[in-house]
Parts: structure tokens; sequence; C-alpha cells
């Protein structure tokens, strides 16, 4: 369908583009923002509704839902797997392929903004995602070099580096998306650190980088064992309760658009949070119904 629609961003890049939108600190996230941009900035003309109807189903109800289950720390987040040779060409895909997905991780996250507030632990693994884009794009240009002998053994041996470098990243871009969605649900407050959205080369001065950040740690944070998914009155929503430093508990209810719904007030037990969402599906399912709210309820 992207080919189709010559989308100039690979599957791979938008899948990630995609996360970091559905990552970001923004209160306010719409999937019509990424998808543009992986146009180039503003979406093709297509040629019926059917085709429009076709990208919102296959992307937005589709792929945008799915990677929204992400923000569970239950599902994490995982960069694709596959059975790669290690010859220098398939070298040179992989590397360029992981580069173009952290990248995609990165511009999805800040979207259109140039510098962004994000939490400490959420900067920390912006910085080290950055470190690990140069290390790809390293790779993928050193193997490009003709000039440059390419030992099977050698080859080999970068492959296994190349796949190590794919679990930190998987791990690095899970930790920054837990961290957003826990800022998210303390409304920004424990938000303490400007980022750069351009990715850094690994050359960059760390100096600078520490400059970037705050030295307060973020508050640790436990998810209740009672988070789930809840259906009431043909609603289905994520709720999402935990834990704060001082023993409070928070709770956040996302809806099928991806809108998240937080509480002000904290509750003294986890039970009492659950207690309240379920009375809230109850008394006013529209509130979490969304553009769907002028359709009736089953």
């Amino acid at each position: 369908m992207l080919a189709r629609h010559r989308c100039p961003t690979p599957l791979h890049e938008l899948r990630t583009l995609l996360l970091g939108a559905i990552a970001s600190p923004r209160m306010e996230v719409s999937p019509m923002t990424p998808l543009a941009r992986a146009w180039g900035g503003d979406l093709p003309e297509f040629a019926s509704a059917d085709e429009v109807e076709e990208v919102m189903q296959v992307i937005v109800h589709g792929l945008w839902n799915r990677l929204s289950e992400h923000q569970n720390a239950r599902t994490p987040f995982r960069l694709p797997r596959f059975e790669v040779l290690p010859t220098r060409q398939a070298l040179i895909e992989l590397a360029r392929m992981r580069a173009q997905e952290l990248k995609g991780f990165v511009d999805g996250l800040f979207g259109t903004d140039d510098e962004m507030l994000l939490p400490q632990k959420a900067h920390e693994a912006v910085v080290a995602l950055a470190e690990l884009h140069a290390m790809f794009e390293g790779a993928s240009g050193l193997l490009a070099d003709d000039t440059k002998a390419a030992p099977d053994q050698e080859l080999k041996g970068l492959l296994r580096n190349l796949q190590q470098m794919t679990i930190v990243a998987d791990e690095q871009i899970n930790k920054a998306v837990q961290s957003c969605k826990r800022s998210r649900g303390q409304r920004l407050e424990t938000m303490a650190t400007v980022m750069s959205r351009k990715i850094r080369s690994a050359q960059d001065d760390d100096e600078e980088e520490h400059d970037m950040a705050v030295d307060d740690d973020e508050p640790d944070f436990i998810e209740s064992p009672l988070s789930q998914y809840v259906t009431r009155n043909g609603v289905t929503v994520r709720v999402d309760i935990y834990g704060d430093s001082d023993t409070r508990w928070i709770l956040e209810i996302v809806d099928a658009e991806n809108t998240s719904h937080v509480w002000d007030e904290h509750f003294e037990t986890d039970q009492q949070a659950l207690a309240e969402a379920l009375r809230a599906l109850e008394e006013e399912p529209l509130e979490f119904l969304g553009r769907n709210a002028e359709q009736p309820l089953n």
C-alpha cells in the first residue's frame, strides 16, 4: 500500500515514527501528523474515498492502535528480527535500516518541535539512541566503502555487534516510552530536561549533553496489577493505574484513539482508582468515545 501511494518512508521507519508520536510527552497527539510526515509533510492526493478509507484502516486503526499497546510495560516494543547473512551488502542494508528506525522514533517523539521538555530517563534514552544511530550509520558507511577490506570473519563479528546493538536499541526505546507515559500521567510535572530533536552523532561533546540535563531524578513509579483493558457500554479502553513515590495511585484511561484521560486527584489504593474508572465508564461512556461519540452505543 505504501508503495502504491509512493510513500518515501519505508514501513520499518514508519513503524517507529508512529511509535515515537504515540510516546511523545505532548498531551494532544494525532496519528495524522506523523502520517503526513511520512509523505514528506503533506498527505498525497487520493484518487477516491476508498483509498482514504484503506489508509485509515491499515495505518490508523491497524498499525497505530497495535503500536499503542506497547505503552504497556508487559508488551514491550521490539525492532523486527529476520535472518541476515554475514555479507557486505546484507550488513549495509541492516545497518541502514536500524539507523532509519532510530531516526524515525526520535522524529515521531519530537514531531515538529526542535526542542522538547523530556523526563530525565527519556532524555538519557534519547541520548543513547543518538549514539546507536551514529554507530549504525558509521557501520553502513564503512561497509559501503569498497576500498576497505571485509574479511568473512570480520563480517561475522560485525553482524553479532549489530544484533547486540539492536537489543540495546529495543531497551532504550522502551525506556523512553515508559518514561514519557509516566510523565504524561503526572501532567508533565516530572519533566525536567530539554533535549534537541536533531539526531546527535557519537562524537558530540559529552559536556554539552550534560548541560542539557538536570540532576534531579524522575520519581519511581510502579504499575498496579489492576491495570487492564475494560469494556463497558460498548466502549473499550485501557485503564492504567500506577503509584508514585508518595504511595498514592494515579489513574489514567487511554481510549481507542490513544487519547489520555488523567485524573487530577490521587487515590489511597489502586482498588479505589479502578472503582473510579469503572464508575466513569458506566456513567460517562461518551467521554471516552472521541470522534465516535455521535454513534449510538450498543
